[in-house]
């Protein structure tokens, strides 16, 4: 999955903006999160048309940035995310996000961005790709 990084100010209506712009070129958002870093603010997304979005984004003065993330489901349980990120630390793997998409039946599905994709990839288990 490619996700885009939008680095704003952190004030009201950023996510507004971002989603108006988006909006108004029919480019659909599929996630979305955000997290404020003092004065600055961190939203993270996925849509539907990604060059699209990240070309409106850009155009409309945003700052943004785009990578790569493996999308894993883990057992819903105390411990699954650790033993992964344990394998990834012995690896000397950097996770640089992470973000649960979604939890049901069981399991978790997670986004993990990391400084070697290719590593991390050769360290998760097959049954956990999605």
């Amino acid at each position: 999955m490619t996700r885009i990084v939008v680095i704003a100010n952190n004030e009201a209506g950023v996510i507004a903006d971002i989603a108006g712009t988006l909006a108004e070129r029919n480019i659909n958002i599929e996630t979305i999160s955000a997290e404020a870093l003092g004065e600055k603010g961190a939203i993270t997304l996925t849509a539907d048309d990604h060059d699209g979005a990240l070309r409106a984004l850009t155009d409309a003065g945003f700052k943004t940035v785009s990578d790569e993330s493996l999308i894993l489901r883990l057992r819903d349980e105390p411990g699954a995310l650790a033993r992964l990120a344990e394998k990834f630390k012995q690896a000397g793997v950097n996770i640089r996000s992470l973000h649960f998409l979604d939890r049901r039946n069981g399991y978790a599905t997670v986004a993990i961005s990391a400084d070697d994709r290719a590593k991390a990839e050769s360290l998760v288990e097959p049954e956990t790709a999605v």
